[in-house]
C-alpha cells in the first residue's frame, strides 16, 4: 500500500512538548498521529469531547454584553411600568408565567 504525507503546521513549542509526551510513553510524533487517526476512525469522530467555552472564546465580552442585555431588559420593563403597562414575567419557583402591573401586584396565568 502506497502511502501519503500530511503536512501541517504546528507552533514550535506545541511539537516539543508534544513530542516529550509520546517520548515518554515510547512512541514517535508519527507513531502518535496514526493513534489519532486510527481513533478517530474506530469513533467515528473525535476520540474526546469538543466543547465551545462563551468565556475562552469571547473573554470579558461575555460579560459586558450579559450586562448590557440585563440593562436593555430592565428599561424595557421600567419604560413598561413608567405606562402603567404590565409586564410577563416567569415565576422560576412556582413554574408559571404572571403579568406583574405597575403597583408590584402580579396576575399569575393559568395554562
Amino acid at each position: 500500500m502506497s502511502q501519503q504525507f500530511i503536512h501541517v503546521r504546528v507552533d514550535p513549542i506545541q511539537k516539543q512538548d508534544a513530542e516529550k509526551v509520546l517520548n515518554s510513553l515510547g512512541l514517535t510524533m508519527t507513531a502518535g498521529i496514526h493513534l489519532f487517526l486510527n481513533s478517530v476512525i474506530r469513533n467515528k469522530g473525535l476520540p474526546f469531547e469538543v466543547k465551545q467555552n462563551r468565556e475562552e472564546l469571547l473573554g470579558d465580552r461575555v460579560a459586558e454584553m450579559e450586562r448590557g442585555f440585563q440593562k436593555a431588559v430592565d428599561n424595557a420593563i421600567n419604560r413598561a411600568h413608567g405606562y402603567g403597562h404590565p409586564i410577563a414575567l416567569y415565576d422560576k419557583v412556582k413554574k408559571c408565567p404572571y403579568l406583574e402591573y405597575p403597583d408590584g401586584s402580579r396576575e399569575y396565568i393559568d395554562e
